[in-house]
């Protein structure tokens, strides 16, 4: 089963966004689930497809609810690799709760809170992608504002889980130094 959604997942999204998010995604929600014991097989079926929605692109308005869009792609495919009804439901509410507590859709178990917090865990290892992402779109100073807002939010609100904040603590200690150095930078005559 992970094999054909692997496939149905490389299929669907860019190859940069597959290697700089989703296997990192993977990568750290099966760390955690070994910490905290957790479903592994709903974990991993989650965090492959809790971007699917975004993999050609959303309509206008959209992007704010990828992980809506997502979650009904996701269904669609599982039901179609004829994966188990009660599954599905379980996958559906981690891709649901990945953007920890978007729209009233609040991570409860602990697989949900796993795949939100390894969702937030990718950010700081491909911290550099951040940068791509937002330095297209905006001027350097803005887009600057904009990262260091998402790694604050990330680092605040969305890594719940005591172990996944360790993960990544150094991690996040050398953005921060960065950041800050790059902010001090922009209030300097």
């Amino acid at each position: 089963m992970i094999n054909k959604i692997i496939a149905i997942v490389k299929r669907e999204h860019e190859k940069e966004d597959y290697n700089n998010h989703i296997k990192v995604v993977v990568k750290n929600a099966l760390k955690l689930a070994d910490i905290k014991n957790a479903d592994k097989e709903i974990i991993e079926i989650a965090s492959l497809l809790h971007d699917i929605g975004r993999a050609h692109g959303l309509k206008p308005g959209e992007e704010n609810n990828h992980h809506i869009v997502s979650a009904r792609r996701a269904e669609g495919i599982l039901k179609n690799l004829n994966y188990p009804v009660e599954k599905i439901q379980k996958v559906v509410n981690c891709i649901l709760s990945h953007r920890s507590g978007k729209d009233d859709f609040i991570p409860k178990t602990i697989e949900e809170k796993i795949v939100a917090n390894a969702d937030a865990m990718a950010h700081f290892d491909t911290f550099l992608d951040l940068f791509k992402e937002f330095i297209m779109q905006e001027e350097f100073e803005k887009a600057v504002k904009i990262i260091d807002a998402k790694i604050e939010r990330d680092w605040n609100k969305k890594l719940t889980i005591p172990e996944a904040k360790e993960l990544v603590k150094e991690k996040y200690k050398a953005i921060r130094l960065l950041l800050d150095s790059m902010e001090e930078n922009f209030t300097k005559p």
